[in-house]
């Protein structure tokens, strides 16, 4: 059995009420019409989106989206912002976060919420904690990038490659240049560590899925050669792309692309999201990093990554808590949907990100307007995109509307699917 995650109503206007979580997702607490626990809109105790907390059981963290009467959990107040204060100056305070435990009461005004965290029942552990915790000190706590400890340890887990050197690190793990020691063919071997201990039967599960979307072949996706675990710590094995991810050539490039350059890499990345959509699979976090160049020099090919892994991955409740924490970035390729709705992943999503993909080639910045000084997640769910010509009006007209179009916050408003947004794309260059 799942572990498990309630939120009961015990006072209130919602008394009685209850939702309850068995998967990674979200739950969003105020008087908007998107919150998932909504009060009355003359209630003027609660804020349009009061609170989020993300779910993965059994854990619960808590964010604050700088209300102003705070939140309270067991009588302590969390977050808020000060009367008269606008929500970018509470932000300077930062949005606290608190981990929430079986037996928590919250409380926003009048309402009371019973928390209750049931962990998961059966199956025994099939990782070491000592091998996965020693591999999380090796990846994420030491300073000096390209560790040769780490690097003689995923080795060990791994076995039958030869790892040359470390190309990045990410939320969840790292990738490493390497060998096959069978052949010597250059391969990309990616490491990914769960957050949590998990037992035989989600491993199995996650693995038929994954090999399941591994099998896409397309010109414009990263083949997956190899898919494996060991103590709990998931390896896939990948084509080597020495031109490494698009955010690099950004780099080398002064931190954005002409359309010259740009418009090739576009279009295969789009044609590589149109076949993978046709074959009913979504990507669910395609951004600058996930998209890699076989060189970095002419000519270009370009190829998506990690084709549904972080889907699975979550899902599988391997993932941790991803929008809040210490190891969560800032959602900037991320549509709004997603973070009403954890679990939606639809082509329609991806769309999304694809166009902020782009707007972020051409113009070096993103959709929403980010500032250092105000919760991003609060941004997403209040302020409108920027449309793509503010940011650089000599971006063609034809062009921008493809880009404004795939970044509405509307999903019924976008393309429906990659091969829709390949032809607009086209027309427009």
């Amino acid at each position: 059995m799942p572990g498990k995650v309630h939120f009961q109503f015990a006072d209130g206007t919602m008394k009685g009420k209850a939702f309850v979580f068995d998967e990674h997702d979200t739950f969003i607490f105020g008087r908007a019409a998107d919150c998932h626990a909504r009060l009355p809109g003359d209630d003027t105790l609660v804020s349009r989106h009061h609170f989020l907390v993300e779910v993965n059981p059994p854990a619960a963290r808590l964010r604050d989206l700088g209300s102003l009467n705070r939140t309270q959990v067991n009588g302590k107040k969390v977050g808020g912002r000060k009367q008269g204060e606008t929500p970018e100056q509470g932000a300077k305070r930062r949005y606290p976060e608190i981990d929430l435990k079986d037996g928590d009461q919250l409380r926003v005004g009048h309402t009371v919420l019973q928390v209750k965290c049931e962990s998961a029942a059966g199956g025994s552990p099939v990782c070491s904690e000592q091998v996965r915790e020693e591999m999380a000190r090796l990846i994420f706590e030491i300073n000096a990038a390209d560790s040769p400890a780490a690097r003689r340890m995923v080795e060990q887990q791994v076995g039958g490659y030869i790892i040359e050197k470390e190309l990045g690190r990410g939320g969840f793990g790292a990738v490493y240049r390497a060998r096959r020691a069978n052949d010597q063919q250059r391969v990309a071997v990616k490491v990914m560590l769960p957050r949590a201990a998990v037992d035989q039967t989600s491993v199995d599960k996650f693995l038929r899925e994954i090999r399941s979307t591994a099998a896409l072949r397309h010109p414009h996706i990263v083949p997956v050669l190899d898919v494996g675990s060991s103590e709990g710590i998931f390896y896939f094995v990948m084509e080597y792309c020495p031109g490494r991810s698009l955010d690099y050539l950004m780099a080398a490039h002064g931190g954005r692309l002409f359309l010259e350059l740009a418009g090739p890499i576009i279009l295969q990345t789009l044609e590589a999201l149109a076949f993978a959509h046709e074959q009913g699979i979504v990507h669910r976090d395609l951004k600058p990093q996930n998209i890699l160049l076989s060189s970095a020099t002419h000519p270009i090919v370009a190829k998506i990554a990690d084709f549904g892994l972080a889907k699975h991955f979550a899902k599988a409740g391997f993932s941790g808590l991803t929008l809040t924490g210490t190891y969560a970035g800032t959602p900037l390729f991320l549509p709004r949907e997603q973070i009403i709705n954890f679990k939606y992943a639809k082509p329609v999503s991806d769309i999304w990100s694809m166009g902020a993909t782009i707007y972020h080639l051409l113009t070096a910045q993103f959709p929403y307007e980010f500032t250092p000084d105000r919760d991003p997640i609060d941004i997403i769910l209040h302020e409108p995109v920027v449309p793509v010509r503010r940011r650089d009006a000599s971006i063609p007209k034809p062009l921008a509307a493809v880009i404004d179009k795939a970044i509405a916050v509307n999903p019924k408003d976008r393309y429906e699917n990659g091969g829709e947004m390949l032809e607009a794309f086209k027309k427009a260059l």
